[in-house]
């Protein structure tokens, strides 16, 4: 065993990964640590095997060398995958039977930002999890071993198990947003093999994300998907996020469908085959997502926000699909259970199909009340659990809301609901509000203002008002 006391920047070390700004609070030398302190912690005499995939991002291919390093010198043997979608890596986990494995990835954040994605077997490694990592890091308690790198490309098994696996998919003509990140290549590939016409655009793989920043939840990232789905007159467009694990989606005339409506419209299959099948949204999700489950027969559960608290959920409620606002969506039928947007996408072409393209209607069906969009407070990191937590058990003496706090505090009156919660990836408070009318929307957010005032945090909510 080697000992060796080391320093590392403790903010990188996330709830659900480890992500920090190259150079500022994540060194290349972390990445030899961080795969020094894995390998050590899930040491097996009789030998480990770590899948590692990376994006597209300038700093990726660096970090993973790094990485794959500290994996060899713990003794863990390496199946390097290469580059492409966080997907793809965790197919080629299942595929390949690894132990674990690890994505080296920025995901939708700044083209300066990188992390990693873990997982031991089929399950997430994240919370107390990646402490324990920095714990063996700081006390440099590692194991010596002599590790060996094997590059395999799992690409071509991938694209055809995509393909194999969703179902029958009727022509469409489609626009597919890739935004420089890493699905480029695979989606290029993918669609000429999809009856319909399909277009590619930004589907060079650029860490510099030239075109637009690779998050699809924000609208200004959606409008040359929007453009191009209009000029072609195309039935949809897709876009992804910088590796692969989020959709986006817009219909025909341009309106952007909102990852719980997606989810909602996915669960239709789903249900047919598995009546009163349990469908999960996460904490942010609406009413009308929660209540258009329910007409389908489906039995929806709220859940706590974050992709590695989702797949750990969908396991143990047996639950075939699950779906965030922020588009991670994971479907367990006919596939892994994993947040795969590749998969979600061509699940939604296959739904499309079966409900003979209603997905303009279904949303106009569905979405019958006013929200606001996920809103971010600027909030510093030692204070925003401590007024999220105060304004929780306030909420919970006061007798005109029905509550749910398992993450955050989503409380529910007569006009509708509102939701306070802490990020777990950013030094912020996310809130958002769902209202039966304008008025009532504009009540709602007016009382997530005056809560976080009697914390003496101030938030101007005008700019949300409409």
């Amino acid at each position: 065993m080697d000992i060796k006391v080391n320093e590392i920047n403790h903010t990188i070390f996330r709830e659900y990964d480890i992500r920090g700004i190259i150079n500022k609070t994540l060194k290349y030398s972390d990445a030899f640590l961080i795969g020094r302190a894995f390998a050590s912690k899930i040491f097996n005499s009789q030998g480990i095997t770590v899948a590692v995939g990376r994006d597209g991002r300038l700093t990726s291919k660096m970090l993973s060398t790094h990485l794959i390093k500290g994996l060899n010198k713990s003794g863990a043997n390496v199946i390097d995958i290469g580059c492409g979608p966080t997907p793809m890596l965790y197919f080629a986990r299942e595929f390949l039977n690894s132990d674990a494995a690890i994505m080296v990835t920025g995901s939708h954040n700044p083209p300066d930002h990188n992390g990693f994605k873990i997982m031991i077997g089929s399950n997430s490694f994240f919370g107390k999890k990646l402490l324990d990592l920095k714990k063996i890091i700081l006390e440099g308690m590692f194991y010596n071993g002599k590790g060996k790198t094997t590059i395999k490309s799992v690409f071509e098994d991938y694209k055809k198990a995509l393909i194999e696996k969703s179902y029958e998919i009727k022509p469409f003509n489609v626009i597919w947003d890739c935004g420089n990140g890493s699905s480029g290549e695979l989606i290029t590939q993918l669609v000429k093999e999809l009856p319909g016409q399909h277009k590619v655009i930004f589907g060079e793989i650029d860490g510099n994300f030239p075109n637009h920043h690779p998050d699809p939840t924000e609208p200004k990232n959606l409008e040359s998907l929007i453009k191009e789905v209009k000029k072609t007159n195309s039935d949809l467009g897709i876009a992804f996020d910088g590796d692969g694990d989020r959709i986006g989606v817009v219909t025909k005339r341009g309106v952007i469908v909102p990852g719980d409506i997606v989810t909602a419209f996915l669960a239709g299959g789903i249900i047919k085959k598995n009546r009163r099948a349990p469908i999960i949204l996460d904490i942010k999700s609406s009413d009308s997502a929660f209540d258009s489950i329910k007409k389908q027969s489906g039995n929806p559960i709220f859940w706590k926000t974050g992709h590695s608290l989702i797949k750990e959920k969908l396991k143990k409620s047996g639950s075939l699909l699950a779906g965030e606002m922020s588009g991670h969506i994971f479907i367990r039928d006919n596939w892994y259970g994993f947040d795969d947007a590749p998969y979600s996408a061509l699940r939604l072409l296959h739904e499309c199909g079966r409900r003979n393209y209603d997905l303009e209607k279904f949303y106009e069906e569905t979405n019958i009340s006013f929200s606001s969009p996920e809103i971010r407070i600027d909030c510093k990191e030692i204070l925003k659990f401590k007024i999220v937590n105060k304004i929780k058990e306030k909420i919970k003496k006061i007798n005109m809301y029905s509550i749910i706090d398992i993450d955050g505090i989503r409380a529910k009156n007569k006009h509708g609901w509102w939701l306070i919660r802490p990020s777990n990836t950013q030094s912020c408070i996310i809130a958002r509000a769902e209202g039966k009318s304008k008025n009532d929307l504009n009540v709602l957010i007016k009382e997530i203002e005056k809560f976080l005032k009697e914390e003496n945090f101030y938030w101007n909510c005008k700019p949300y008002l409409i």
